[in-house]
């Protein structure tokens, strides 16, 4: 129905009633302010509704730029070293021991290296002398453990290497063992030797460990049998001490 025919339709329902103060045009004016303003309430709704969806979209379309509040938000700070750098580094460091390995001794062969982050999850069997002794380290210290795996006249066999920031004692390390010493390097770490006969005539049990000034120690272990499985009994190492301190102490290596 359109404004006309309200407005007439008003006009004739009032025609013989008594003069009022009634004018039609004036309800129609109001009727229409309604309605103008109920459309006004409806597009100001939706404009809401539609900022606030902008609003939430926003930081998705915005660019993560690092100097960004918002890229900043996302970020989380850690001074534990990414697992695939330093994985990385273990395999350049297994190696660059391979390889030292191969001219010091040229007598084995089919040596190659297998290391990982973290620690053992076992005591190695054999092992008597006092491990590298009570964890100082915070979850974000590098530590890494790893065989070198080579093979000799006698057969297939392994030298032990771990490292971390943990606690040392050399008086503990040296007990029962035949021979053992400290070496002064000149970067400012020590390198404690030793080797043990575990009652038996001949040295089964070869160690080099290496101290750093931060507390990081390197320790590369020989015995006679294979670690990396427990089996393999030999009648002696398969490297003596003075080879396991040649690895460790190569200026190749980056331990750190």
């Amino acid at each position: 129905m359109s404004e006309q025919e309200i407005r007439e339709g008003m006009l004739l329902a009032v025609w013989d009633e008594p003069p009022l103060d009634f004018d039609p045009d004036t309800l129609i004016r109001r009727v229409e302010q309604k309605k103008s303003r109920r459309r006004a309430l409806v597009g100001v709704g939706v404009a809401t509704a539609m900022i606030a969806v902008a609003s939430l979209a926003l930081p998705g379309l915005l660019p993560r730029d690092r100097d960004s509040q918002l890229g900043a938000d996302g970020q989380t700070s850690s001074s534990a070293p990414p697992t695939e750098a330093y994985d990385k580094k273990l395999q350049r460091i297994g190696d660059t021991l391979v390889e030292k390995l191969a001219l010091t001794m040229p007598n084995v062969k089919e040596t190659y290296s297998d290391f990982r982050t973290g620690g053992f999850n076992y005591p190695m069997p054999g092992m008597t002398s006092v491990p590298m002794s009570s964890q100082v380290r915070k979850p974000s210290d590098p530590q890494f453990t790893g065989y070198v795996f080579l093979t000799d006249e006698i057969g297939p066999t392994s030298l032990r290497v771990e490292g971390a920031k943990v606690e040392f004692s050399t008086k503990n390390f040296c007990v029962g063992s035949v021979s053992c010493h400290e070496i002064q390097q000149k970067d400012g770490s020590v390198v404690t030797e030793a080797e043990f006969t575990d009652g038996t005539p001949e040295i089964t049990r070869a160690e080099a460990v290496r101290s750093f000034p931060s507390g990081f120690r390197v320790r590369i272990a020989s015995y006679s049998y294979n670690p990396a499985s427990g089996l393999g009994s030999r009648q002696t190492v398969p490297a003596r001490v003075g080879v396991l301190t040649t690895l460790v102490t190569d200026p190749q290596v980056d331990w750190e």
